[in-house]
């Protein structure tokens, strides 16, 4: 026998010198295939038996099924009709062979993706097997995933969705999770994000499997996104840090190849620290829903004749409460059924408020509004419950004033307002931040000591009522961009330096009678920046905001730009305030200073352009607590404290006066006092330890 010979009887040896030369190999691949086809003929007898040689076999046949594509077009036929007659009885490990090897036949293209899919969703998922169900899972989405790469392949996109649609719509709750998880996988990672697909997925939310109505309801709540994250990332890798590596490294031998172990390790662990970015939840499926009022309306009746868990529940009112805040949609028996659920007592009450506060728009009747906020007043912001009780009852209360401020009323917002002196820091704080709400939303309905000084920012501010509109011509703050002129002028001086560029530098000699225009130019300019420096009148400034507004187009910068602007109006004006305040010595009454923060807030909401139109619970259950020293004033304190006191440092044995020793101390203590001490370094004699197992047994018998 040759080596040749010797080569071709091994398969895996056999498969790398066909991929090699295919056609020097044909025969050898014939008389294989023939021995492969008895062997998978046998399977029909035996379907529940192993067998190692068909096993391999059917790898082979996959791995090289591309280079004869004439001799195996029959292969993939036979491997779905054996899936297809035994896909419950057949072994788990030749089930798992087949799949894969059709898996393979897919990712060359000797399969259509349809096809597949109808086989493992219609027969394959019935069976009993968790890693068979990952595998086809994964398979799906790396498939839609490789064929949407280039480009949108919308033709197949559309039949697969039909299909999941139909799959959704059966009884078995294997494969409807199974479809649904693609279909969450397949929207986040930017796939299928469009309104097809989140209306199929919005179908789900009323199915009769609750582990399949959760996982919708997750979905569009936004939270499995974290924890799918967590997945992705090692646990271990995550908890090292800079200081555990370097520790590592100075323990055993120093060596070369440690040093470059740890250098990889710290280089690692500076790519991670930048890849972690903020926690940024993405709610567009929100807004994709063909009819947002009648899924809230389903999803309402739902959850009104649910026998479900507790926590299910707050799902749905989750859900709802976020529609009707994003939406404005109009649910009014919605507010009387969490009305039921406001007390403190109840379990998950914060997040029952913060539905309330989710739910509240302008476009909600006023007194329904009303009414949720004076049963929080009187069954949350009372004395006989606890700082942290009342706190949470205001923050609601604010929250829901800060989207509707017609939802209160002058009497109550008067008796809430004198919680601004409360002895606890929270409650005071939280009173606080209502009366600035209203500052900037109504100041008419606050007391006249409450209202403070009017500031810039309440110059447009009129109240309106339920209802009414004010709309403006022009963009407030538009003033403070640039018009088109300015951006146009530039462009064309950036184009003349670009020419003057290419066509190279020219020596100029300036006369001094140039240089005496020159000095006239730039004190015009410094007289035109001085006159724009200047205030402008509220008609000037309202010619500037609509000629901005209607000449150019604003870009999602120039937003930002407004709302950053915005903000630093607001802090101005409170500091300035405050500092009037402070310098001020008259004794008349004066106006309460509002210390909250919601300062810091609104810089860091500006800054990182989060998404305003979701609440988050630490707004609700924010609680005031003392801010903590920074470095200056901590170190302040200390040495106030040292003052008058022995510098300090290390005790030093004075000139004749020498301490005594341990042994020395030893001599002069009682003999009682050293008795337990000697009694635990003897060891008991054989005869007390017998004594001792007699007691215990006697003792144990009795209790029995």
């Amino acid at each position: 026998m040759s080596a040749n010979d010797r080569l071709t009887r091994s398969l895996p040896h056999l498969q790398n010198l066909i991929k090699r030369d295919p056609d020097a190999y044909r025969e050898d691949f014939k008389l294989q295939y023939l021995h492969f086809e008895s062997q998978f003929k046998e399977l029909a007898a035996k379907p529940d038996a192993w067998n190692k040689s068909l096993a391999d076999n059917i790898s082979f046949v996959s791995q090289v099924a591309h280079c004869y594509r004439e001799e195996c077009k029959e292969l993939s036929q036979m491997f779905m009709d054996a899936l297809r007659l035994y896909s419950t009885v057949l072994h788990n490990d030749i089930r798992l062979v087949i799949v894969r090897a059709l898996i393979l036949m897919r990712n060359r293209g000797l399969i259509e993706c349809l096809q597949l899919c109808e086989l493992f969703f219609l027969r394959l998922l019935q069976c009993q097997d968790r890693l068979l169900r990952v595998t086809i899972q994964s398979h799906i989405i790396n498939d839609i995933k490789k064929q949407n790469e280039k480009h949108k392949n919308h033709k197949l996109n559309s039949t697969l969705q039909n299909f999941m649609c139909t799959i959704i719509k059966e009884s078995n709750a294997t494969a409807v999770k199974m479809a649904l998880d693609i279909m969450v996988d397949l929207y986040r990672k930017n796939i299928w994000n469009d309104t097809k697909t989140v209306n199929i997925i919005a179908s789900t939310c009323f199915s009769k499997i609750t582990k399949v109505q959760v996982a919708a309801l997750n979905f569009f709540l936004g939270n499995n996104q974290s924890k799918d994250d967590d997945k992705d990332s090692d646990s271990d890798d995550d908890n090292l840090t800079r200081k555990d590596i370097l520790l590592g490294h100075r323990v055993g031998k120093k060596s070369a190849k440690r040093q470059k172990k740890t250098e990889r390790a710290l280089k690692a662990l500076e790519k991670q620290k930048k890849k972690k970015k903020v926690e940024v939840y993405d709610f567009s499926a929100l807004h994709l829903f063909y009819d947002a009022q009648d899924f809230a309306e389903r999803l309402f009746r739902q959850l009104e004749s649910s026998n479900e868990r507790f926590e299910v529940k707050l799902l749905h009112q989750d859900l709802i409460s976020r529609l009707i805040g994003l939406h404005q949609l109009l649910l009014l028996n919605f507010y009387p059924y969490l009305q039921r659920y406001l007390q403190p007592h109840q379990r998950q009450v914060t997040k029952i408020l913060l539905f309330v506060a989710q739910a509240s728009h302008e476009l909600v009747p006023p007194d329904i509004l009303q009414s949720i906020c004076r049963t929080i007043a009187n069954n949350f912001i009372t004395e006989r419950n606890s700082g942290e009780v009342m706190a949470v009852g205001m923050n609601t209360i604010r929250e829901v004033c800060a989207k509707c401020y017609l939802a209160m009323d002058e009497d109550l917002l008067h008796d809430l307002s004198k919680y601004k002196s409360y002895r606890d820091k929270s409650v005071s704080a939280s009173a606080r931040s209502l009366i600035q709400v209203f500052r900037e939303k109504n100041p008419h309905l606050l007391e006249r000591k409450d209202r403070g000084k009017p500031t810039e920012f309440q110059r447009d501010l009129v109240p309106l009522a339920y209802g009414q509109v004010n709309p403006k011509s022009y963009l407030e703050g538009a003033e403070t961009l640039e018009d088109g002129t300015q951006e146009k002028d530039e462009q064309s001086d950036d184009e003349n330096e670009d020419q003057s560029d290419e066509e190279g530098w020219m020596e100029v000699s300036h006369s001094e009678d140039e240089d005496e225009v020159e000095e006239e130019q730039e004190q015009e300019g410094d007289q035109e920046e001085n006159k724009m420096e200047t205030p402008m009148t509220e008609e000037e400034r309202r010619e500037r905001a609509t000629s901005i507004s209607t000449q150019r187009i604003l870009t999602q910068r120039d937003f930002e730009q407004l709302k950053v602007l915005e903000v630093k109006k607001r802090l101005q004006d409170r500091r300035r305030n405050r500092l009037e305040q402070s310098m001020s010595t008259s004794k008349k009454r004066k106006t309460i200073s509002i210390d909250t923060d919601s300062d810091s807030d609104d810089e860091n909401r500006a800054k990182a352009g989060q998404n305003s139109e979701l609440i988050s619970l630490r707004d609700i259950e924010r609680v005031h607590k003392k801010r903590a020293h920074d470095k200056e004033s901590r170190l302040e304190t200390v040495l106030a404290g040292r003052e008058g006191r022995e510098k300090f440092g290390k005790w030093k044995k004075e000139k004749g006066r020498v301490g005594s020793t341990n042994k020395e101390k030893l001599k002069n203590k009682n003999f009682q006092m050293l008795k337990p001490k000697l009694r635990k370094k003897q060891k008991r004699s054989f005869r007390d330890k017998q004594i001792a197992l007699r007691d215990s047994l006697l003792k144990d018998k009795r209790l029995r």
